[in-house]
């Protein structure tokens, strides 16, 4: 019984400590270069990755800038465009591009997680799973 007890006591400590830290209540300090966590409960995985407002802006920049080299690509069509949702997964078959390097390179690294493109979306992916983390809309 005392076992049990100390275990339940272990248990809500990391659980306090873990949503602490997850809404930014920690020690205070931060990796600039690592984005904010936010967890989405999606009934059957949490998410913890969004596109930041800096990535957001970089992105829109890069592709104002570059619209010509992608001026071929067309909205994906509206039954496909719904199954893109934030929780889901990336389609099987479903026309995709990676982002290009330079790009790539603007932006903060995000290990085990991938830039793509769908029609004019933009997905942030985890690497693997293919489990859409977050996406920007029409974001060309």
């Amino acid at each position: 019984m005392h076992q049990l007890r100390l275990l339940a006591v272990i248990v809500a400590t990391a659980m306090s400590v873990t949503s602490a830290w997850a809404q930014g209540n920690g020690n205070g300090h931060t990796n600039s270069a690592s984005p904010p966590m936010q967890t989405v409960d999606t009934g059957q995985v949490t998410l913890s990755a969004t596109i930041t407002a800096i990535e957001r802006q970089t992105i829109s920049a890069y592709f104002q800038q570059h619209q010509a080299s992608y001026s071929d690509i067309k909205p994906l069509p509206p039954g496909i465009a719904k199954k893109l949702a934030r929780g889901g997964t990336m389609p099987p078959g479903i026309a995709k591009r990676y982002f290009p390097n330079d790009l790539i390179a603007q932006l903060p690294a995000r290990p085990g997680q991938q830039w793509v493109i769908a029609g004019t979306d933009v997905l942030l992916v985890q690497a693997g799973t293919n489990l859409i983390l977050d996406l920007l809309a029409r974001a060309f």
